[in-house]
């Protein structure tokens, strides 16, 4: 999740259009994922897959939000990447909560119910037949993430005790940046609806985040990418047989190529952002262009005994950068 905290400089919901890679460009795109050092997950390439896609202009769309109090334990911790505008005022945290538009702080409330929408299918045959043969239209399927509606804001994934090297990681020679948002498995929802109806819950999964800040600190060279661990899906309860149906043949799909799925989302250059506030925090409404991928379910690994000893080293080159600073 990049950070923009205009909101914190201006103090009014304003929307700001920054450059943006195009979406038929973006797809040239690639990042290496065998750069992170800390994150063990990783994105798994499927050609079966939904894409799905929420614009705040849509009432849609992630939600990174914070509070605004610097010494607020849920602010966030200062960013130390290379490039990652950390020596500039109101530009140099990472937000420490993140849900789906629906499940946004923000005031007025926004009255969303999804996060995105779909928007394309490919290799998913029996859901795509399905929704062809019964007059389903993709804009009916949504995808929602974040706590649930009966939770507090707080409650989504998030920071943690926002821990260097165990809940995020950066190196101040590097432009990465790794985030590990977590969140009470009973407090959240990962799910695919039609409608306003949930119709497959998806299991728990963390949610990793990656900043790669580009050769320059300009915005315009970076890239984003937020995903899951491929996760379990299973149907909603008490549908009508229409939805039943429906649900079965996502599934159907799903167990054909794998048995699990996994979210992602990736995003090259600027994006068309919002900035927002409400109940105490500050936020940025971000579109949200992300695949559901079927993948095969699998454990992710361990963190080795080399991530202790390679720590160490950052740690001290961390020590010696504040001493300069000093």
């Amino acid at each position: 999740m990049r950070t923009y905290q205009l909101s914190t400089l201006i103090g009014l919901t304003t929307s700001v259009t920054l450059s943006a890679i195009a979406p038929v460009q973006a797809t040239n795109l690639s990042f290496d994922y065998n750069q992170l050092q800390f994150i063990k997950s990783r994105p798994i390439a499927s050609s079966n897959f939904l894409g799905l896609n929420g614009s705040p202009t849509e009432n849609q769309g992630f939600v990174p939000f914070y509070n605004p109090d610097p010494s607020a334990p849920d602010h966030g911790h200062k960013e130390i990447g290379l490039n990652s505008r950390r020596d500039f005022p109101g530009f140099n945290n990472a937000p420490y909560y993140g849900t789906g538009r629906q499940g946004s702080p923000e005031e007025p409330a926004s009255g969303a119910n999804r996060m995105t929408t779909l928007i394309n299918i490919n290799s998913f045959p029996t859901f795509d037949q399905y929704l062809t043969n019964n007059g389903i239209p993709f804009s009916d399927i949504g995808f929602v993430f974040g706590q649930k509606s009966d939770r507090d804001f707080n409650q989504t994934w998030n920071l943690g005790a926002d821990i260097f090297g165990q809940d995020w990681y950066a190196d101040p020679n590097t432009p990465l940046e790794e985030r590990i948002y977590k969140a009470n498995p009973n407090d959240i929802e990962i799910a695919l609806y039609s409608g306003n109806t949930k119709i497959v819950d998806f299991g728990y999964s963390d949610f990793y985040s990656i900043v790669d800040y580009g050769s320059t600190p300009s915005f315009n060279d970076d890239f984003e990418s937020s995903f899951t661990d491929p996760i379990a899906a299973k149907k909603a309860s008490d549908l009508d047989p229409l939805l039943a149906g429906l649900a079965t043949a996502f599934l159907n799909d799903v167990n054909a190529a794998g048995g699990g799925v996994q979210i992602v989302n990736e995003n090259f250059g600027e994006l068309d952002i919002n900035f927002a506030s409400g109940n105490g925090y500050d936020m940025i409404l971000l579109p949200y262009p992300m695949q559901i991928r079927a993948v095969a379910l699998k454990a992710v690994p361990e963190a080795s005994f080399s991530w202790g000893i390679f720590m160490f080293g950052v740690l001290v080159a961390v020590s010696q950068r504040k001493k300069l600073q000093n």
